[in-house]
């Protein structure tokens, strides 16, 4: 996922990849065995999908 993305479509799917590396995540954390760097780590991907969002914004306008 390191190359560029201009379309809208390359970015909504992107998008989607990304948001579905966090659902799987999600699926495999463990009441039981999740740690704080777990959580630490979720928050960082969606901190960062947020910046490629705004990023995103620009190029819609």
């Amino acid at each position: 996922m390191g190359s560029p993305v201009h379309t809208k479509k390359q970015q909504i799917d992107y998008l989607k990849k990304r948001m579905s590396l966090i659902q799987e995540m999600l699926e495999q954390m463990d009441v039981n065995d999740s740690s704080l760097s777990d959580l630490q780590r979720l928050e960082n991907m969606l901190k960062q999908i947020n910046i490629k969002i705004n990023q995103f914004k620009h190029d819609w306008d």
